[in-house]
């Protein structure tokens, strides 16, 4: 019997998949690309924030407002949005060579959020976080490409191996009737770039996993 398990911190209804605020009102949790124009790894990495309660969608939706009282979501919104060129005009540049992810957040967030970097057994550490009820801030490459996203669920095989890692990508549309847009096949090809991913739209890539980003909360 094949297993699907879906972290806790997902509901789905009439307008697609959500997250709980604290105080239990549902929120956008999904960002297209477009949306606050910027990299996928930005809206990768706020994806999580929100499904953790790190962050809430309302917070970070107006780029323009810099008058809230929390210094430190001021800080991320600079490191962000700011810092790495992410223009609201639709241009940008994220420059990952020169900085990450991680050391922003350490930057800017850590009052609220602890990061861990893991470049091995990634397959291991996303299961483990899923099945914690964690997002996974994940990376895979492609041929002439790379691209972030967020785990969000796996499925898994009547020896509990992982089979399927289901994702929410920014690079599609929000999901309507699922929590996820994306899925990682975890059935083994031959070359460098050994698993598939595909999506809603018919989209459907050989990749190789890289590394992932574990941000939970404090």
């Amino acid at each position: 019997m094949r297993v699907i398990k879906i972290i806790d911190a997902l509901h789905l209804d009439e307008q697609g998949v959500k997250s709980k605020t604290k105080n239990g009102r549902l929120q956008t949790v999904h960002l297209r690309q477009g949306d606050l124009d910027g990299a996928c790894a930005v809206y990768a990495t706020v994806m999580v924030l929100i499904m953790i309660k790190a962050l809430k969608y309302s917070e970070i939706g107006n780029l323009a407002d810099y008058g809230d009282g929390r210094f430190a979501l001021k800080k991320l919104k600079k490191e962000l949005f700011e810092l790495k060129g992410m223009h609201r005009d639709g241009n940008y540049f994220f420059h990952e060579e020169f900085d990450s992810i991680a050391s922003m957040l350490r930057r800017s967030y850590s009052k609220y959020v602890e990061v861990e970097h893991i470049e091995k057994d990634v397959i291991s550490v996303i299961a483990d976080q899923i099945a914690n009820n964690q997002p996974v801030l994940m990376s895979y490459s492609a041929k002439g490409a790379a691209h972030a996203l967020v785990a969000i669920g796996i499925e898994t095989d009547k020896n509990d191996d992982v089979r399927k890692i289901f994702c929410l990508d920014p690079a599609y549309d929000a999901p309507k009737f699922t929590y996820w847009n994306s899925v990682i096949d975890l059935e083994t090809f031959e070359g460098r770039y050994n698993y598939r991913n595909f999506t809603e739209s018919g989209q459907c890539a050989f990749i190789k996993l890289e590394d992932v980003l574990i941000i939970s909360k404090r």
